[in-house]
């Protein structure tokens, strides 16, 4: 069976990393889980990620510092923010500043494999038009 999408959850609580990794997979998705922002780094220079479902707060690095060292570094993923302790603002902030979609936990796994879709096909979309734009530069020349 193929894939629908490889995923990355950050997260420093681990039942909860365990418990949604068992879902995700379940629903056909490729799951690599880490406890915190360095190691989510770490995976995301090695390999290939779709999406990554991010705890905005976690001890040293929080999910917000993640984020922003993700785009500084041009790293082509799409981002969900997930957050126990919402704040309209810092919402709003994170999603002007090109968050996917910020979700407040617990939420239902409806909710979350629709907006885990959605991403995955935005990455996809993404990275085509890429490609596409690469191809018919080659041609021009």
């Amino acid at each position: 069976m193929n894939s629908k999408g490889r995923i990355l959850i950050v997260d420093d609580e681990d039942r909860f990393r365990a418990s949604l990794k068992r879902i995700l997979e379940k629903f056909g998705f490729d799951v690599v889980t880490v406890a915190d922002g360095m190691a989510a780094l770490h995976v995301l220079e090695r390999g290939e990620v779709d999406v990554v479902l991010l705890d905005s707060n976690m001890p040293n690095l929080p999910g917000e510092d993640v984020f922003t060292i993700i785009r500084k570094h041009g790293i082509a993923v799409e981002i969900i923010l997930l957050t126990g302790f919402p704040v309209i603002e810092n919402a709003l902030k994170m999603m002007r500043n090109g968050v996917f979609d910020y979700l407040t936990k617990p939420v239902s796994i409806k909710q979350l494999l629709s907006v885990i879709e959605l991403a995955v096909e935005n990455k996809r979309i993404r990275n085509w038009d890429t490609g596409a734009v690469d191809i018919l530069n080659c041609n021009v020349d």
